[in-house]
């Protein structure tokens, strides 16, 4: 398989060069920093009247993964005790994600902020394995506080309510919009699930369209690593500015992509289509 080389015309995007001149990228002391917000929620955080049972932090929904994000939460973005952006993984529309409700894997209808999780795990960054418990108890997401397990009704209520997204996060304008907007575009999910549902389908005679994953693959990687060289940005923040990178995700299909110098080694899993 021929190697699919970096694509270096992305350095003279305008929004690159915008954002890497900037003298603040909204990002010092390795902690970013917001504009204020102006909260306004609808979201009810009692059930039936009564204020919601206290958590006993026994670590249990913690190991089944990190809460996402919603408009109250914007506030734990602009404290220093709170979360930073690279503790969030976005995950966009198209994904295939697990609906805890649904109790089914399905595409996501809207992109979700989603903390993230520890390693290949979805299991909460936050939670403490020697204690068991949140390590930023007092200024935990919404869905945290809103969750017991003896009663999931009121986070039911508030689950796919007033959700945000990365331009509820950046300052409106910010120029790194740009290159989220391409990337998007080029490395969307809902492509990506295509192309790999249809190497699957004849792995044998798939070469033109495992180029066509190799490039996407390429491009996935390469605008990251420029991101972060150009902008001083820490390499954590990607999965928040650009979602999961694609080699990983499109392991969830059933193909292994392996960095190979400047581009990467495809192979099935063992049990692929």
């Amino acid at each position: 398989m021929q190697d699919v080389q970096e694509d270096k015309r992305i350095l003279a995007k305008p929004a690159l060069i915008s954002l890497f001149t900037q003298p603040s990228t909204r990002y010092v002391n390795n902690r970013y920093y917001l504009q204020k917000f102006s909260l306004t929620s609808n979201i009810n955080l009692k059930s039936d009247n009564k204020v919601m049972k206290e958590c006993k932090q026994c670590g249990t929904c913690c190991r089944k993964g990190g809460p996402a994000l919603h408009s109250q939460d914007l506030q734990l973005l602009n404290s220093e005790s709170g979360i930073d952006l690279t503790d969030i993984v976005t995950l966009r529309k198209g994904e295939m994600v697990y609906d805890q409700p649904e109790g089914a894997v399905v595409p996501l209808k809207s992109e979700i902020l989603k903390i993230k999780g520890t390693g290949q795990e979805w299991v909460c960054k936050f939670l403490a394995p020697s204690t068991q418990a949140c390590r930023i108890y007092k200024n935990r997401p919404l869905e945290c506080q809103v969750l017991f397990c003896g009663d999931p009704e009121p986070l039911l209520k508030i689950y796919d309510k007033e959700r945000i997204t990365r331009k509820d996060v950046l300052p409106e304008g910010h120029p790194v919009f740009e290159i989220i907007e391409e990337h998007d575009q080029k490395c969307s999910p809902q492509k990506l699930a295509e192309l790999a549902k249809n190497i699957l389908e004849n792995w044998e005679n798939s070469a033109e369209l495992q180029v066509d994953l190799l490039e996407m693959l390429v491009y996935d990687k390469s605008i990251r690593d420029l991101l972060v060289e150009k902008s001083g940005l820490p390499a954590d923040s990607m999965d928040f500015f650009f979602g999961r990178s694609l080699n990983r995700v499109v392991s969830g299909f059933g193909i292994i992509a392996t960095p190979n110098g400047n581009s990467f080694s495809l192979r099935k899993t063992k049990g692929s289509a």
